[in-house]
Order: structure tokens, then C-alpha cells, then sequence
């Protein structure tokens, strides 16, 4: 499960929190498999996304910290996985 969120405060217009949300959403659809063998499956894992930027992204941007949000997450499941086999 998954959720994304914009603030109001640094984007004003909804169209604009709309189109942060469609990229980011775009980018985890097309990059979530990474992460999804880390993850057992007797486990569930919710992730939720803040933009904290303060300007309008590019897709390659948001595509970037993307990628690196899922790396970091894959260190962190494989991590609980060896805790909990050990």
C-alpha cells in the first residue's frame, strides 16, 4: 500500500499538487518490482511519500529520488528480514 502527498502550503494550485502526484505516482508504477522481492510474503509493507520540495519537478528528477527512496527501502526490508531469520 502506498500513498503520496503534496502540501498545500508550498503548492498553492491544485493543478500543480496534481501533476507532483501523477510523476510520483508514474514513477513507483514503473519501478516498485525493485522492492518487491525484498519483501516476504507473510509481511505487507506501507509506504507513504511526502514532497518537500518548494519548486515544480522534472520527471527524471522525481524519477531519481524515486529510485533512491526504493534502494533505501530494499536496505531496510532485507535488514528486518536477517533480524527476524536470525
Amino acid at each position: 500500500m502506498t500513498g503520496f502527498s503534496i502540501p498545500k502550503k508550498k503548492f498553492r494550485h491544485s493543478v500543480d499538487r496534481h501533476r507532483i502526484r501523477r510523476l510520483m505516482v508514474e514513477s513507483w508504477r514503473l519501478n516498485k518490482q525493485l522492492l518487491y522481492p525484498d519483501v516476504p510474503e507473510s509481511k505487507q509493507l506501507h509506504v507513504f511519500y511526502v514532497f518537500t520540495d518548494k519548486v515544480m519537478p522534472e520527471y527524471t528528477a522525481v524519477h531519481a529520488a524515486m529510485l533512491g527512496c526504493i534502494s533505501r527501502l530494499k536496505t531496510i526490508v532485507t535488514a528486518a528480514n536477517t533480524e527476524v531469520t536470525e
